[in-house]
This record gives C-alpha cells, sequence and structure tokens, in this order.
C-alpha cells in the first residue's frame, strides 16, 4: 500500500472514530458532588504576539559550655579549652520562577521535569510500574485512533530534524496502542472515577476506571486529557475537585500524570485550562500546552462544522507530535536525574 493510500485509509479511521465519538459524548460534565464555592476567575482571551518563556525545572548553632574543676586542696587552676569555631551554615531557598497558573497562555508548549515529578517517576519504579509503559486517561479524542496511536504504524515520517524522536517511540513498545481501561467515548474527571464506568470484565468491584487501568498496566506515565465533555452554562468548581483527586490516585500509585491544555473554549471562559494548569502548577508535575501549539494552526485546530469542540486531522497531527516531544522530554530529563544519582 503506497503511502498516499495508507494516509487516505488513516483519515477514514479516523473519521469513523470521531463520528462514533460524537454519538458517546455527554452533554455535561457529570456531577456527583454538592457545588463548592467558585474560585475560578474568568480568563481574558489574550493574544499570541508574545515570546515563549520555557519553565525552569523547576542556620545551625553549637553551644560549648564550659565547666570549672572544683577539687579540695592542693587547689588546681582549671584547665580552659580552647573554643571551637562554629560554623553557621545559610541555607537559601530555591527561588521558584515558574509562571503562574494565571499566566498558563504563555506556558511552555513542552514542559520539563521537576525533581518532584522525578521522586514521583522513582518512587512508581519500586512499587512495580513499569518503566517502558504509559498509558492514557480520557475521552473519544484520547483512543489510539487519533491519540499516539500512529506512532506504532507505519503512517509516520519524523524527518531528519526529528529521528531522535523514534528513541522515545521504541523506548514504549505496545503503549502507542495500548487501549486503556480509562479511556472511552463520554468520559469526564467524574465519570473516570466511578465504578459504573469500569470495565466490568477487567475492573475489581467498586473499582474505578482510573483505578483499573493503573492496576491493570501499572505504566511508569499518564497522560490525562479531559475537559472536551462539557456545557456552556455548567460550573466548572466539580471539575476542578474531581481531577485533583484523579491526580491525586495517579500519583499515590507512583504513577507521572502528564497534564494537557485543550484547544477548545467550550465553557467560555478558559476556565478549564485554567483549572488544569493549577492543578499541574499545585502538584509540580508536567503540563504540555497543547493550546499554545494549536494557535498556529488555521482556526486554532479546531473544526467548525462540529462547534469548534472536537479537532481537525491537523489538530490531532499537531497534539499527537507535542505529545510524543513531551514524552521524549521526560524521558531524557529521567536520564540526566538517575546520571547524577
Amino acid at each position: 500500500m503506497n503511502l498516499i493510500n495508507r494516509k487516505n485509509l488513516f483519515f477514514f479511521l479516523i473519521l469513523m472514530t470521531l463520528t462514533a465519538c460524537q454519538s458517546q459524548v455527554l452533554p455535561a460534565e457529570t456531577q456527583t458532588s454538592q457545588p463548592m464555592e467558585n474560585t475560578i476567575s474568568p480568563v481574558e482571551n489574550v493574544g499570541l504576539d508574545r515570546t515563549e518563556t520555557p519553565v525552569p525545572s523547576v542556620p545551625v548553632s553549637t553551644v560549648t559550655k564550659t565547666f570549672a574543676a572544683v577539687s579540695k586542696t592542693p587547689t588546681l587552676s582549671p584547665v580552659v579549652p580552647t573554643p571551637t569555631p562554629t560554623v553557621t551554615i545559610q541555607v537559601t531557598p530555591t527561588e521558584d520562577t515558574r509562571l503562574l497558573p494565571n499566566d498558563w497562555r504563555n506556558w511552555p508548549i513542552i514542559p520539563t521535569l521537576s525533581p518532584n515529578a522525578y521522586r514521583i517517576y522513582q518512587k512508581g519504579l519500586s512499587m512495580g510500574n513499569d518503566p517502558a509503559r504509559f498509558s492514557v486517561i480520557g475521552d473519544c479524542q484520547s483512543v489510539p485512533e487519533v491519540f499516539l496511536g500512529v506512532y506504532e504504524t507505519d503512517w509516520y515520517w519524523l524527518g531528519d530534524d526529528y529521528s531522535y524522536l523514534q528513541e522515545t517511540i521504541d523506548a514504549y513498545p505496545g503503549s502507542f496502542s495500548h487501549e486503556s481501561l480509562a479511556v472511552k467515548g463520554g468520559m469526564s474527571t467524574s465519570t473516570a472515577l466511578s465504578p459504573l464506568w469500569a470495565d466490568q470484565e477487567k475492573c475489581s468491584n467498586n473499582e474505578s476506571p482510573v483505578e483499573c487501568e493503573l492496576r491493570d498496566y501499572q505504566p511508569s506515565i499518564v497522560f490525562i486529557n479531559l475537559g472536551t465533555n462539557w456545557r456552556a452554562d455548567a460550573s466548572t468548581v466539580p471539575y476542578e475537585e474531581y481531577l485533583r483527586k484523579i491526580v491525586d490516585i495517579v500519583i499515590d500509585h507512583g504513577t507521572l500524570p502528564i497534564l494537557l491544555t485543550k484547544a477548545d473554549n467550550i465553557e467560555g471562559d478558559f476556565s478549564i485550562n485554567l483549572i488544569t494548569a493549577k492543578v499541574a502548577y499545585d502538584n509540580d508535575v508536567p503540563l504540555v500546552n497543547f493550546w499554545m501549539a494549536a494557535q498556529y494552526l488555521k482556526n486554532k485546530g479546531l473544526d467548525e462544522s462540529k462547534d469548534n469542540i472536537y479537532l481537525t486531522p491537523d489538530g490531532w497531527d499537531q497534539r499527537n507530535f507535542v505529545a510524543l516531544e513531551s514524552l521524549d522530554a521526560v524521558r531524557r530529563q529521567i536520564s540526566e536525574y538517575n546520571s547524577k544519582e
């Protein structure tokens, strides 16, 4: 099969996937808890005439006591020891130079790995997580047909400039085409935590899709792609509550979460991207700023015929590529940390 026919076949499969996706998407995030006070401030829509700035990876005292010697006759002069100079160590905390969540639009597309994120990863290896596996938590736009799965086929081409990425593709055999138990059409932050949405054949009783996937596949890294299933008039407060729970569960399993911003603005004020940045910032874990990458595409990578919610083929390609670049960056930074130990 020549390259053109392969590509046509690939786009046909993508079209079929998106069609299935549309029929399963929920109208809004399922809420199973009482609403909380909304602490999210709407974010202005700011232009892109900025220079992207990478994010950096992110007294002791001694008291010397002198005791005077006491004796009977004859009286001896006490021997006074020469005092030892006390060394005071001044500890200067490392300055946190990360951009704040409110400035998420200017966060770099490709993240850096902080020492805290590295510790999460290393803890997971000691718990039995597989360093050659990554997984995904997401909705129908996270299935392998449209998210990273292409890199386990012969339909991709890196070119000379990006041939170094092949090393990362080879480092995770099977993961690019892996069908995660935490990916499903209509999946949201709330349903990802619901046992009712778990695979009844592969998951234990009362096990959520997230918990089931982490136990069953034991990935060392997991991408979190959520937020498209929303409604303009729905509060995003529950979204933050559930996303934080998901990230807590992932970290407790020793799996390193990599969050992604989204290209669409179905909620109307970009509050979901702000929440995603806040959760990544508070947990000091990587975030892929796909929103920034999508700004350089026609219609920002969104399909006008589908209410600017779903991505176009160019949008999928861009998201796949920046996700691969981010996985490569994280993998290489893990190796750098390992070499220093």
